[in-house]
């Protein structure tokens, strides 16, 4: 449920027979904006709320008749503290009001037509918004939150990033690997040269592929024998060349700097490392983890004219 004035988004489902009740403000106060209040529950001592305070809140939001939502006993982050969009919004009324206490509001839908459509016409109908605040987190407190959470965030991916490097080194190693990265960090070795035109960026071309992960296990391939030796096989799949255009966003980076170094015919192996793959997200099939090095073996069958 979104926090910033999810009061608002009830307004959607409100039944069209509500009609207001004349002479039912004369029991509320006013402020001078025209927002009308009434207060069940007051706390002195209560700091008020402030713009981008969370409020943890109980909320029903009724009509004169019927209800139209309420998480009574149930209290939530269900307001955010904002400016108010119009003179005597709810956003005032959430202004006046501290941990502890109990308040009802007042709102007409002709004001809230001001900022948004309806799902009906007519006039005046009046929702009373019955608000009980369990308590507050601040601005600063959210703030602090944030920058904790970043922070914990980037010791974990620098410990990741250094996994990474590490896991590369211990590869190249095993692997008899004595070839030096491109620029961007590529390892592109040659198995067979090709005698085949060169790809080029734009082009579409067609290729066999088998991606690894580091630790060599096998997460995709459009060659069938492969994948059913590797336990991946889809039954629905079609095994056939992969064709796409070099440059155009169908791959990963790795794959469009690698092919680009291929002519037809040719066989190569792709170190990728995670910023040239899938990065610090990985897959979305989570078949991929973050910060994952991808071995990719590939074949370049044909290059379109």
């Amino acid at each position: 449920m979104k926090l910033k004035t999810i009061a608002f988004l009830f307004v959607f489902i409100i039944i069209l027979f509500s009609n207001p009740v004349k002479g039912q403000h004369t029991k509320f106060s006013k402020t001078k904006n025209g927002l009308y209040y009434k207060f069940h529950i007051r706390n002195k001592m209560a700091i008020k709320a402030q713009l981008g305070d969370i409020l943890i809140a109980e909320l029903t939001i009724r009509t004169t008749d019927s209800i139209i939502f309420t998480n009574k006993g149930k209290p939530q982050k269900i307001f955010r503290v904002d400016t108010s969009n119009y003179k005597g919004d709810l956003n005032e009324g959430l202004r006046l009001m501290g941990k502890g206490e109990k308040a009802t509001f007042i709102i007409l839908t002709d004001s809230l037509k001001k900022i948004m459509h309806l799902p009906f016409n007519q006039k005046n109908k009046i929702l009373y918004y019955d608000i009980k605040i369990k308590d507050i987190i601040t601005k600063a407190e959210i703030e602090k939150e944030k920058k904790a959470k970043e922070a914990k965030q980037q010791i974990l991916r620098d410990s990741a990033i250094l996994k990474e490097s590490k896991d590369l080194i211990k590869y190249l190693e095993i692997n008899d690997i004595k070839s030096n990265p491109s620029a961007t960090g590529l390892y592109y070795i040659e198995i067979i040269e090709g005698n085949g035109a060169k790809a080029e960026m734009a082009k579409r071309v067609s290729v066999n592929y088998i991606g690894k992960l580091i630790n060599g296990k096998i997460f995709d391939t459009n060659i069938e024998k492969i994948a059913k030796e590797a336990g991946i096989f889809k039954k629905d799949y079609q095994y056939l060349p992969l064709i796409f255009s070099l440059g155009s966003g169908e791959v990963i980076p790795g794959w469009d700097e690698g092919i680009c170094r291929m002519k037809v015919g040719g066989k190569s192996k792709l170190i990728i490392p995670s910023k040239l793959g899938y990065g610090e997200r990985g897959s979305d099939s989570e078949t991929i983890p973050p910060f994952s090095i991808l071995i990719y073996d590939i074949e370049l069958n044909n290059i379109e004219n």
